[in-house]
């Protein structure tokens, strides 16, 4: 019968706890008072369906474990670039607003419970952390201005390393007060919890660096490390186990190992359904007269805290800060606390009562009084009192782009420089890495899975413009972020060529953009030749003359990515610019050839001979051995089986292309793909920017899909010939 109630227990909080998490995610509401409310509910006051008592010295364990956990993945994800980057605001809240707020609630515990100074200290560290878990559906849903919204979350983000830091540090010396080997157990589980996270933490680092775990094993051997990291360190002395694990995540978070980002991905769904698990649990083994017991001088202590404390926190921290007073009475009103201070209040509360402290539930009654007091008041009238005191943003208008590739970095700095703020989003690494060498905002991350809540960058979006060259890719992704932010403006990147939409079209959503642009060909083309053009001119709408060629216009304050219905006045324009010319150099039927040649050194002399019948000055072998030295070094191969060699020669006065499909392919030593079709571009020395667009033009053409396909299935040098012919006109200029 224990047995059975043991499973229902364990069971009824898991599943609870993952529903009622999921719901809050769904609602954009806080988890913590679904939690909250949903634990007390199937507690042993009301359905009596969750019974912690049963689970005995198990649930000490279960706590212990769990909160060692989240607090190991907030260690992972210390952000120490946002300790640097952040304003004097935001560092006076760190720093003077946490002496503010643990000095003054001690002070306020004091005077209306008279418990020992170090219980009050240890009560008082437990509130110096808010949340982002509370924090970030609260800013989503009423959007404050942007400087208010980067000091609250931040401020959440940063401050709970140092009111765990804290917390932990009061918890260890109240265990350890009362006699000189007290003392020096406090000393020893400091000393030992230090070394172990210490070494533990290197350890890992150490391990995934060296690659010695598989990378889809590493979450498991994460998980494992620190819950042995945690047992170890208990084991030797008790109590140090928390200090360890935290310590361990810290190091590893600052170390940075290159599989982070697949660790914490998986340490936050961990973390997540622990929190569920554990809140259930918790609420379910909250004793409701706990909070009669303490009467009005809990009341009062809730109301110091928020009406009091706060207050004096944010003014102190922003003495001398550009703030208004609005602003600070608005950041004054805003501290909910979350999981970290109910999750560590209900442990030491726990771990204390079996140790005879007689006021140690009262830690968890203050610690959740507070939770209820400013997630519930502060969070329910947070819009109201934003809406009165004027500090709410009437509509986000920052920009994300789904894409760092060159054409989305062009697009970022134009936005940039309209004044708006823009942020990048890309699955490829470089790409990120080099958006942000160009001063961009930019995020490593999916698209299609990024939690928007954790990027503070995120919070403001009112345009989301996706142009990844996969089309479907921009549908889903604007189907997605149409959920997640409701009312946004989405664009979306198509080809205008002919698609089978017919099944989707209930499914689209946002709006079609730059429909004539191929923007597969023109990053092909810029990764091959290192260009991308784009301009900026400021002009009036009615003189554009070509309305495809616009990117971006900033027009009465509005940044679109097309032209705006009312096409009078003066406004900015980014344009591209093809790196192609019409003009392309000529070509012939006998320069285009059906070749059997095995071997590029052949292939080249051959198209090369072709060449030379009408231009006997061509120093054929010279020119074979450069076009074999290049390809070694670089191989020409553009994809799709298809090369593009070019070279600059004095055998010639302007540009002439030869043209050679091979049976069977020759394999590319550097690529080790096939070469099945080679344009050979030979141009004269002395105005490289025309030979550039020449290949460019003829690596348009060429990396058409309809165009490609045809050649591929030609079988005779006549076949070759007509499929230009009827391709592109521009590539055929006959010679006599």
């Amino acid at each position: 019968m224990v047995s059975h109630q043991i499973l229902i227990t364990f069971v009824t909080a898991s599943a609870l706890g993952v529903f009622l998490m999921l719901t809050a995610h769904r609602f954009k509401i806080s988890a913590i008072v679904l939690l909250l409310l949903g634990g007390i509910l199937v507690g042993p006051e009301f359905l009596g369906l969750v019974q912690p008592d049963v689970l005995g010295m198990g649930l000490n364990a279960i706590i212990s474990l769990s909160v060692g956990l989240i607090l190991f993945e907030g260690g992972l994800t210390l952000d120490v670039n946002g300790y640097k980057q952040v304003s004097r605001e935001i560092w006076g809240v760190l720093t003077k607003g946490v002496i503010v707020t643990w000095g003054i609630s001690t002070i306020a515990l004091r005077w209306l419970f008279d418990f020992d100074w170090v219980f009050c200290l240890l009560a008082a560290s437990l509130i110096i952390v808010t949340g982002p878990t509370v924090v970030g559906p609260l800013l989503q849903r009423i959007r404050v201005k942007k400087k208010l919204h980067q000091i609250l979350y931040w401020e959440g983000v940063l401050i709970d390393p140092i009111g765990v830091f804290i917390a932990l540090l009061c918890y260890e010396w109240i265990l350890s007060a009362g006699t000189p080997e007290a003392y020096m157990n406090f000393f020893s589980r400091i000393l030992v919890g230090t070394v172990l996270g210490v070494l533990f933490g290197l350890l890992i680092f150490i391990i995934l660096r060296a690659k010695l775990v598989p990378d889809e094993k590493v979450n498991f051997f994460i998980l494992t490390s620190a819950m042995l990291n945690f047992m170890i360190a208990d084991s030797l002395v008790t109590e140090s186990g928390l200090l360890s694990v935290t310590l361990a995540g810290f190091l590893l978070g600052y170390k940075r190992p290159p599989q982070l980002s697949r660790i914490v991905s998986y340490k936050v769904e961990l973390k997540d359904f622990l929190i569920g698990l554990l809140f259930i649990l918790l609420a379910a083994n909250l004793t409701l007269s706990n909070f009669l017991n303490y009467g009005w001088g809990l009341m009062v202590i809730v109301a110091i805290v928020m009406f009091v404390v706060r207050p004096i926190n944010i003014f102190l921290s922003t003495w001398n800060s550009q703030l208004s007073i609005k602003e600070k009475l608005f950041l004054s009103w805003i501290a909910p606390r979350g999981i970290v201070a109910a999750s560590m209040a209900s442990l030491f509360a726990f771990n204390l009562q079996k140790r005879g402290f007689a006021d140690a539930y009262f830690l968890e009654t203050f610690a959740y009084a507070v939770i209820v007091g400013t997630v519930v008041f502060q969070g329910f009238s947070a819009g109201l009192v934003g809406k009165i005191l004027g500090v709410l943003q009437p509509k986000p208008e920052d920009w994300v782009i789904i894409g760092a590739h060159k054409l989305a970095r062009s697009v970022a700095h134009f936005i940039q420089e309209q004044g708006h703020s823009v942020v990048l989003l890309d699955t490829n690494p470089r790409e990120v890495q080099l958006a942000k060498r160009e001063g961009l905002t930019a995020i490593s991350d999916n698209a299609m899975s990024i939690e928007l809540q954790s990027h503070v960058e995120l919070f403001e979006i009112g345009n989301v413009l996706a142009i990844t060259e996969n089309q479907d890719l921009n549908h889903l992704v604007c189907q997605r972020w149409k959920k997640e932010l409701g009312k946004v403006n989405l664009y979306y990147w198509e080809s205008e060529q002919p698609r089978n939409l017919q099944q989707q079209e209930g499914l689209l959503v946002g709006t079609a953009i730059w429909t004539w642009l191929d923007i597969q060909t023109i990053l092909s083309q810029s990764l091959a030749y290192k260009q991308l053009i784009t301009c900026t001119s400021t002009r009036k709408i009615e003189e554009q003359s070509t309305a495809s060629q616009s990117l971006m216009v900033f027009h009465n304050q509005q940044l679109l990515p097309f032209l705006p219905a009312s096409k009078k006045g003066e406004a900015v324009f980014l344009s591209y610019e093809s790196i192609y010319s019409k003009q392309v150099g000529p070509t012939k039927k006998e320069w285009i050839i059906f070749s059997q040649e095995s071997t590029l050194e052949e292939l080249y002399n051959q198209m090369l001979g072709t060449l030379k019948v009408d231009f006997p000055e061509l120093d054929q072998p010279e020119l074979v051995r450069e076009l074999i030295s290049r390809e070694r070094q670089f191989s020409s191969l553009l994809g799709h089986g298809i090369a593009l060699p070019h070279l600059h020669t004095q055998g010639v006065e302007e540009s002439i292309l030869s043209i050679a499909k091979v049976d069977p392919p020759i394999p590319c030593k550097q690529t080790g793909l096939n070469i099945e079709l080679v344009f050979l571009v030979l141009s004269p020395e002395g105005d490289p920017a025309k030979h550039l667009k020449q290949i460019s033009k003829i690596a348009k053409f060429i990396m058409k899909k309809p165009n490609r396909e045809a050649f591929m299935k030609v079988t005779e040098a006549q076949g070759l010939y007509q499929v230009i012919e009827e391709g592109d006109q521009s590539f055929l200029q006959a010679r006599s």
